[in-house]
């Protein structure tokens, strides 16, 4: 993001970025800041991570070499935009020009896509079967659903999806997947190779988890509290993956545009 601003022709000031930056001196629209303080009064505005923060306590800043508080933060944004994702409650209700990344349709949408390449790679590398004739259920039918039923069965697996609205069973069907309503889950766990959830809701309870093979594996890219309760899965010795953040790991130059196309889509409207 901070190059690609940078690139656009912006000045951007950065603090937190310690480990990534080892060298800005080659480009003068990017600049170090020694505090938040410093990086926050000669800017506009301020952009932070996507999540904001993982623990509501301090700024989720995995190239930064000190922790950074949420309350520090929060006092230094006074009279400026600030633009995150999946922003706490706390830090919203104070009196501030905010955007939240998390609620804009556009990039939720867009993010999908290398949410789905992400969890293809997983289910590849964490397998020792191939994808095709795999059975792959895909628990919820939403943005990320759709994208996941699709390329798992242009992959050859078998697909099995599970939803709550008929209509949503209805198209399911329709586009030659499986059916499969939350209730009858646990008809089609025995032969089940990877399942994959979506869904931010334990819902994947310990019925279901009693009866899946050894060797099947969960990915879980559900926001908290997840698909599942992980103690009860470890107690059944089943592999569950939490993916979280995956534009960001697996394809973060794309991501990066992703957000600020739509950061400029927002300012110019």
């Amino acid at each position: 993001m901070i190059e690609l601003l940078a690139k656009d022709g912006h000045t951007v000031f950065f603090y937190g970025q310690e480990k990534y930056f080892s060298n800005v001196e080659t480009n003068p629209k990017i600049k170090r800041c020694e505090t938040m303080k410093e990086c926050a009064m000669k800017s506009s505005i301020v952009i932070s991570g996507m999540p904001l923060s993982k623990d509501n306590v301090t700024v989720y800043a995995p190239f930064s070499n000190k922790e950074i508080q949420l309350d520090e933060l929060q006092s230094c944004i006074e009279n400026k935009l600030f633009i995150a994702g999946v922003i706490p409650d706390s830090f919203l209700k104070n009196d501030k020009e905010i955007l939240d990344l998390n609620l804009i349709e556009s990039l939720t949408i867009l993010n999908a896509i290398p949410t789905v390449e992400g969890v293809i790679k997983i289910a590849i590398e964490e397998t020792e079967t191939t994808i095709h004739e795999a059975n792959v259920m895909i628990l919820g039918y939403g943005r990320i659903g759709k994208i996941l039923c699709h390329h798992f069965q242009m992959m050859g697996a078998n697909v099995y999806c599970a939803a709550r609205k008929a209509t949503d069973l209805t198209w399911i069907r329709e586009a030659k997947y499986i059916p499969v309503k939350y209730e009858n889950i646990e008809e089609y766990c025995e032969n089940v190779n990877i399942i994959v959830n979506t869904v931010p809701s334990h819902v994947i309870g310990e019925d279901i988890m009693a009866k899946l093979s050894s060797t099947c594996l969960i990915i879980d890219v559900a926001s908290k509290p997840g698909g599942l309760d992980k103690e009860i899965a470890e107690r059944y010795k089943i592999r569950v993956i939490t993916a979280l953040g995956i534009p960001g790991k697996v394809a973060p130059k794309t991501a990066a545009k992703y957000i600020k196309e739509v950061i400029q889509e927002k300012l110019e409207s």
